[in-house]
């Protein structure tokens, strides 16, 4: 232990019980005497309190550490401790209940697929699937909210990668944890007190594509470094990963073009978007539940834009919550949505000949079709009779209830310890259907609405005399006969003598005076 360390340790003692305690994952200090901690996804607030000297001092001595300031023109401070634990700290006057400081623990124990299988994160067909995004080298993003574990999963992900490839990665704060063993790791470095040498993201970009990597992992896209991931990923480094601020995959495609237009390059918006979606191929999207826990809710493939210039994204395999139990946990399950990706005829070359159409059948598992299932357009329909009985006005079978009741049985009986997802669940004795709202029923076509007016006879034409008739159009009497030598003949062809009565004759300009001798 050094003496930084120790110093550390001792600046944080109210806390220290919460920083040896391997069930809490973050620690979040909102003043001296407001402390509250993050255990298996729930938050709770603890009694240990800071005197404001102690704080500002555990804060200081944080910043001493890493060689960054932390003052009255620069309250605001993002490092890492010497475990490699994220911190990130404000100081008065900005923090206005007092020195504000948020630990993001780090874990030496690093996770796998088998740990995502072990919390029900996301299921074993899923992790299949992601694997063979990673063998065909396709462009992934991790979308999700704070909190919901995006670096984590970023994590289990590039370690599929193989060992083979050179890997570079960058980052704001050194948080991934790679196994290859060809791995460049580059952090991003602010500017000193002068505003100089500061190294950013797209700088660190620029010398990532001069040094031939074979994949690119990006901590986190946060700027206009994004637009610079974007070349990268069009310009041949395939199998790329980033993770970014998103709800849902089509959040995520629009976040990262607003990213892109704050990079120092100006482009028109359509070739942003063009870029974008030529650049990503799939979206990981993960969320904290309600109960805490976190879940992988969607895997979705993006499509090429619409005619009119908009995103499309297809969803793969979707989470769907069903119910709480009575300890609050949430129940539901992961299932595939029937749609098979674009590029899986890719992965079943490169050896995943188990991604057949039958993968991508909710029948397959046991699991009742997602509530967004939908018939037509994009969506294949291959298990769903309660659909059928709605397409036909028929109400739904009998036995729907009970066997709804029966799968729910299902999900609490695999889950006696926490949360599920419904994944590897037995075949229950029937299959299992799900409810989904009918369609609209379509209504005839209204009758044409009653006149206002009655319908009346046609009005005769106004009985006219002959002084109040319009002469027929004439053609230009001026017109050179040359003009008139092309044209179609007139329409209406009119008597020389009418012409002499109605206009008047053409008389010769006289001639022009010749212009005076020089003198």
């Amino acid at each position: 232990m050094t003496m930084y360390t120790e110093s550390l340790r001792a600046f944080l003692k109210p806390v220290l019980p919460y920083l040896d305690d391997e069930s809490v994952s973050e620690i979040m200090i909102n003043g001296p005497t407001d402390v509250w901690i993050e255990r298996k996804g729930r938050l709770t607030k603890t009694d240990a309190s800071f005197s404001e000297e102690g704080l500002i001092g555990a804060a200081r001595n944080m910043a001493q550490f890493v060689g960054r300031p932390l003052s009255d023109e620069r309250p605001r401070l993002d490092a890492r401790l010497p475990d490699g634990s994220r911190i990130h700290v404000v100081i008065p006057p900005i923090a206005r209940s007092g020195t504000t400081i948020s630990i993001r623990k780090f874990f030496k124990d690093k996770l796998s697929i088998d740990s995502l299988l072990k919390f029900k994160s996301l299921t074993k067909p899923m992790a299949r699937l992601i694997e063979a995004g990673i063998a065909t080298k396709l462009n992934m993003l991790v979308a999700g909210g704070t909190g919901s574990g995006k670096t984590t999963l970023l994590n289990i992900v590039s370690s599929l990668i193989p060992d083979e490839e050179r890997i570079l990665t960058i980052e704001d704060s050194a948080e991934l944890q790679l196994n290859q063993s060809h791995i460049v790791a580059f952090e991003s470095r602010p500017p000193d007190k002068f505003g100089k040498g500061g190294v950013d993201m797209g700088d660190l970009l620029h010398s990532a594509l001069r040094l031939r990597p074979d994949r690119i992992v990006v901590g986190e896209v946060r700027g206009g470094e994004a637009f610079h991931l974007m070349q990268a990923m069009n310009t041949g480094h395939g199998g790329s990963l980033a993770t970014t601020h998103a709800n849902t995959p089509t959040d995520t495609l629009r976040r990262i073009e607003s990213l892109c237009l704050m990079s120092s390059v100006e482009l028109p918006m359509v070739a942003v978007r063009a870029q974008v979606a030529s650049a990503i191929n799939f979206v990981i999207c993960c969320e904290r539940l309600h109960d805490g826990s976190r879940k992988t809710i969607a895997l979705s493939e993006v499509l090429p834009l619409t005619e009119k210039g908009e995103y499309r994204t297809q969803d793969i395999f979707v989470f769907t919550p069903v119910s709480k139990d009575e300890h609050g946990n949430i129940l539901g399950y992961h299932a595939p949505t029937g749609i098979i990706p674009n590029f899986v005829y890719k992965a079943r070359a490169y050896g995943f000949e188990d991604l057949d159409d039958a993968f991508f059948d909710p029948a397959t598992y046991g699991v009742p079709p997602p509530p967004s299932f939908q018939v037509g357009e994009a969506y294949k329909l291959r298990w769903a009779p309660s659909l059928k009985h709605r397409e036909e006005g028929l109400p739904d079978p009998a036995h729907f209830k009970e066997e709804w009741a029966r799968f729910e049985q299902v999900l609490k009986n695999a889950a006696p310890d926490g949360p599920v997802s419904g994944h590897a669940a037995a075949k229950p004795g029937a299959p299992v259907q799900v409810q989904v709202p009918a369609k609209a029923p379509v209504a005839p076509p209204a009758k044409a609405a009653p006149a206002l007016r009655p319908s009346l006879p046609p009005r005769p034409p106004p009985d006219v005399s002959d002084d109040d008739k319009t002469p027929p159009p004439t053609r230009n009497p001026f017109a050179a006969e040359a003009d008139h030598a092309h044209a179609s003949e007139p329409l209406v062809q009119v008597s020389d003598d009418l012409l002499a009565d109605e206009l008047p004759a053409r008389q010769t300009p006289p001639p022009r005076r010749p212009p005076p001798a020089p003198a």
